[in-house]
């Protein structure tokens, strides 16, 4: 089975990612743009509806 990656958007910078829900916070948790350093819960990041599905099925 492989693992779904989750469409980023930093709300500052509009920077925009891809990343492996295992390596980001769980679901409430602060995270830290890596191109500004803005800081909100990791939801406030997730671009779509399915990928915070996909990460909080993720870390459930």
């Amino acid at each position: 089975m492989s693992t779904p990656w989750i469409d980023l958007e930093c709300p500052s910078c509009r920077e925009q990612w891809e990343d492996d829900p295992a390596d980001l916070p769980a679901p409430g948790n602060e995270f830290t743009c890596e191109h500004c350093d803005d800081e909100r819960p990791v939801s406030e990041f997730v671009k779509t509806p399915e990928g915070l599905e996909i990460h909080e099925n993720f870390h459930a």
